[in-house]
């Protein structure tokens, strides 16, 4: 989940590309330098360790990344070590690279299913997504058999119930509320 300064950097980061027209170039040295300082466990330690100063982080990134990536990634690298909030780096990443699907028309959606499934299944499947979406979907699916049957889909932080368990569910609720409603009429009586 990203947090909303994880959000607005992204925004920023984003818009100020989209701008420029440098969107899919940022996109991609931005996912480099996430994979540089946020990926490594020791690295990402140095950078969010208090006791080392802001000149010698700014050093580290410097010689790691000057003239490899777009002079706007650097430029938030730096900002964020001087706020103290190179953390924020991972969920920038993937905050950054949602907004970019959304400008292209795509929307990701996660797809759990009770068993593996074969490549025309998820080709039905991505088709009545993209039909119910209205817009091109890119799917990615992991199995988790404790869903019994069906599938469960979630996209934009959106879970889209495909799967028996919430069928029953979905059926439970219907039939508690429809017996709510002739408990009210029984005891409203004629008429």
């Amino acid at each position: 989940m990203t947090t909303l300064a994880g959000r607005n950097y992204a925004r920023a980061l984003f818009e100020l590309a989209v701008a420029t027209g440098n969107a899919d170039s940022v996109e991609q040295d931005l996912r480099a330098a996430t994979a540089v300082f946020f990926d490594e466990a020791e690295v990402r330690a140095f950078l969010s360790n208090r006791l080392i100063g802001r000149t010698a982080k700014k050093r580290a990134i410097r010689g790691a990344l000057e003239g490899k990536v777009d002079g706007r990634v650097m430029v938030l690298l730096y900002l964020l070590v001087e706020r103290g909030r190179t953390m924020l780096l991972g969920e920038i990443c993937e905050e950054l690279e949602r907004l970019s699907r959304l400008a292209r028309g795509v929307r990701k959606v996660t797809l759990d299913t009770a068993f593996p499934l074969e490549a025309e299944e998820i080709r039905r499947i991505t088709g009545a997504l993209e039909s119910q979406l209205s817009t091109r979907v890119e799917l990615e699916t992991s199995d988790r058999p404790s869903l019994v049957g069906g599938v469960r889909a979630f996209s934009e932080g959106e879970e889209i119930e495909l799967s028996v368990e919430g069928r029953l569910k979905d059926l439970h609720e219907q039939l508690a509320r429809g017996s709510s409603r002739k408990a009210r009429r029984k005891d409203a009586g004629p008429r």
